[in-house]
C-alpha cells in the first residue's frame, strides 16, 4: 500500500466493549450450567440426540417451555457446544431460571450477543468500530473550520455535517487509515446485566437485560492488552495535515474531556462506580503523550458519538416539549461504563501529560487501587492454601485406597478426629488381625488411650481397664 506505514499500537480495553450483530438469542440456542452461559448449536444437538421419539413428542406438543427445560435437562454432547461464556450478574441467572418454566414474554431471557467470526465463533471487535471513534474525534476537531453549525443537527447527520467535514464519500480522506479487527479469543468475554443509570441519585436503576461483552481491565483488575494492526497514510483535511502525533492529540482532547463530564455528572456520588472504575481511573491519571482513551461500542453515549457544536438528539416529548438528553448511563452490571479503551502507540515518544484537572482525587484512587491489590495478594494466598490442602486430601485419600483394610483401620485411629466409638469399634475387630498388624494396631490404640487419659488404671472404667490389660499383654508390658 503505497505511503500507507503500519504503527505498533496497543489496544487495552478498560471498561466492558458491547459491539452486537442485532441477534439476540433466547433459551434454545443455549443454557444457563454453574454460572456460565453455554451457547450450542441446536439442530446439530437434535441430529445427534439418541431419544429421538420423546424429544418429537416434546416437540409436537407445542408445549416451548417444556421442551427448552427438556433440551437443558438432557444436553449431554459437548460436541456441539460453540461457546461456554461466564455469567457475571445473578440477576441474569434467575432471570433464566424463571423463563423455563414461565411463558410470560417478559421473562424470555433474551441475551444480546457480540459479533463473532463464523468460522471460529469467537467475538470481535471490529476495526470499523474503532475507526468510527477516531473518525468521530477527528471530525469534531473540524467543526469550525468545515462551518458546520446546530443547524446542520436539524438535517441529515451523515450528509450534511460528515460531507462538510470530510467531502465527497468516494473520496473520504478516512480511507487512509485501516485497522484491523480485534479477536477476543484470549481475552475473551463475559454475560452482563445492563443497568440504565441517572445521573439523579434517588432513582433506581433500570434493567436493559444480558449483553454479552469483552473482559476488561475494569471486571478482572488486570491488564486486557490486544495488538492492534494500524496503518495510516498521512493526509490533508480541509488545509490541515493529519499524522499520527495530531490523530494522537486530537482524540485525547475529545474523548477524555466526555470521560471526565461524565465522571462529575453521573459518578461522583456512587461509591460502587467509584471503586469499579479505580483502575480505569488510575489508567487515566497515568496517561502519556503516545496514549489516548477512545470509546467504542454500544452503550458509548451521544456525547461520544457525535460533534461538540453540532449535536441535536431526538428525543420523546412530553407535556408538548422534547426530554432532555443526556441524563443517563447505561452500565455493566450497574457498576462498569461500557466501552473505554486505550491506545497505545508505541512508536511515539512517551512522556507524561501531567494532566492535574481531574474529578476524582489522585491519592484515593491510589488508596484505593493499593487496598485492592493486597485484596488480591491475600485472596490469591487462600486460593493457593486451598489448593495445596486439596492436593494433600487427594494425596492422602490415594494412600489410604491403596492400603490393606487392617491399615485403613490403624490410619483411623491416628486420625485426629476419628470418635471414640469408632475406636471401640476397630478395637473389637483386632482379633481378626494378621500378627504383625495386630501389635501395630496395639502401640496405635495406646497411644489413642494415653492421649486421652484412659490408661493408667485409675483413670480407667472397668470395662475400659480391661482393654488397656489386654494391649499391655499383646506388647508383653504386664
Amino acid at each position: 500500500m503505497s505511503g500507507f506505514k503500519s504503527y505498533n499500537v496497543n489496544l487495552h480495553i478498560l471498561s466492558p466493549v458491547h459491539i452486537g450483530a442485532g441477534q439476540e438469542l433466547d433459551p434454545f440456542s443455549y443454557f444457563i450450567k454453574e454460572d456460565n452461559l453455554v451457547l450450542f448449536d441446536l439442530l446439530k444437538w437434535m441430529e445427534g440426540y439418541e431419544n429421538k421419539e420423546e424429544l418429537n413428542e416434546k416437540m409436537d406438543s407445542e408445549d416451548y417451555i417444556g421442551l427448552r427445560t427438556y433440551i437443558a435437562e438432557n444436553f449431554n454432547n459437548d460436541d456441539v457446544i460453540l461457546n461456554s461464556i461466564p455469567v457475571k450478574d445473578n440477576t441474569i441467572i434467575q432471570r433464566y431460571k424463571k423463563a423455563m418454566r414461565d411463558k410470560n414474554s417478559e421473562n424470555q431471557a433474551l441475551i444480546n450477543f457480540m459479533t463473532r467470526n463464523e468460522i471460529t465463533r469467537t467475538p470481535y471487535i471490529p476495526g470499523g468500530s474503532i475507526k468510527g471513534a477516531i473518525r468521530t474525534a477527528i471530525g469534531n476537531r473540524f467543526v469550525d473550520s468545515a462551518g458546520v453549525s446546530a443547524a446542520d443537527a436539524n438535517k441529515c447527520y451523515k450528509t450534511t455535517c460528515d460531507r462538510k467535514i470530510f467531502g465527497n464519500p468516494l473520496k473520504d480522506p478516512m480511507k487512509n487509515l485501516k485497522i484491523s479487527d480485534v479477536s477476543l479469543s484470549n481475552a475473551g468475554s463475559f454475560i452482563y446485566e445492563a443497568q440504565k443509570f441517572s445521573y439523579k441519585p434517588d432513582k433506581s436503576p433500570t434493567p436493559k437485560g444480558g449483553f454479552e461483552a469483552s473482559a476488561s481491565l475494569s471486571e478482572l483488575e488486570t491488564q486486557v492488552v490486544i495488538p492492534l494492526h494500524f496503518s495510516l497514510n498521512n493526509f490533508t483535511l480541509l488545509g490541515t495535515n493529519i499524522d499520527l502525533s495530531l490523530m494522537v492529540n486530537i482524540l485525547y482532547d475529545f474523548y477524555i474531556t466526555k470521560f471526565k463530564d461524565e465522571y462529575k455528572k453521573f459518578y461522583h456520588s456512587s461509591k460502587n462506580i467509584q471503586l469499579a472504575m479505580a483502575y480505569i481511573n488510575k489508567e487515566a491519571l497515568s496517561l502519556k503523550t503516545n496514549e489516548t482513551f477512545i470509546r467504542i461500542g454500544h452503550f458509548s453515549h451521544i456525547e461520544c458519538m457525535t460533534f461538540d457544536d453540532a449535536r441535536k438528539p431526538k428525543t420523546r416529548w412530553k407535556d408538548g416539549k422534547p426530554l432532555p438528553w443526556g441524563t443517563t448511563r447505561t452500565l455493566a452490571n450497574g457498576i462498569y461504563p461500557f466501552g473505554w479503551v486505550k491506545l497505545e502507540f508505541q512508536d511515539l515518544p512517551a512522556q507524561p501529560r501531567n494532566d492535574k484537572n481531574w474529578p476524582f482525587s489522585q491519592d484515593e484512587i491510589v488508596n484505593i487501587v493499593r487496598e485492592k491489590e493486597k485484596a488480591k495478594i491475600i485472596a490469591a494466598k487462600r486460593r493457593e492454601d486451598e489448593e495445596k490442602r486439596k492436593i494433600a486430601l487427594k494425596k492422602r485419600q490415594a494412600e489410604i485406597d491403596a492400603m490393606s483394610p487392617e491399615d485403613k483401620m490403624i490410619k483411623e485411629v491416628q486420625n485426629p478426629i476419628v470418635t471414640e466409638n469408632r475406636v471401640y469399634e476397630i478395637y473389637r475387630a483386632m482379633d481378626s488381625f494378621p500378627d504383625n498388624k495386630k501389635l501395630e494396631l496395639a502401640n496405635t490404640l495406646k497411644e489413642f488411650w494415653q492421649k486421652k487419659n484412659k490408661w493408667k488404671k485409675k483413670k480407667c472404667s472397668k470395662n475400659q481397664w480391661g482393654k488397656v490389660l489386654k494391649i499391655k499383654e499383646l506388647l508383653n508390658e504386664n
